[in-house]
């Protein structure tokens, strides 16, 4: 991944389409949602540079809840040159 002057790759993820489950009783949940990367650099415009889907995975100890896993499924690839050394 290339980082800019900025510490970021410049991209900003965008998340829709959220589905959550929990078990209650197994303290366990977990969530489904689409994401589609932006990208937006002094010579490339705003554009998508990827999209695909999340699943995500949660557990609750001591009355919270956290963040376990997730995993991410990438379905379509646009211009990356901007974000990945190849």
């Amino acid at each position: 991944m290339i980082l800019y002057e900025d510490g970021t790759p410049r991209t900003h993820h965008a998340v829709s389409n959220l589905a959550v489950e929990v078990d209650e009783d197994s303290g366990v949940a977990t969530a489904r949602s689409c994401v589609t990367v932006f990208q937006a650099l002094p010579e490339l415009p705003l554009q998508p540079i990827a999209a695909g889907r999340y699943r995500d995975r949660f557990e609750r100890g001591g009355g919270r809840w956290r963040f376990v896993e997730r995993r991410v499924r990438v379905h379509l690839v646009g211009d990356v040159s901007g974000h990945l050394r190849v």
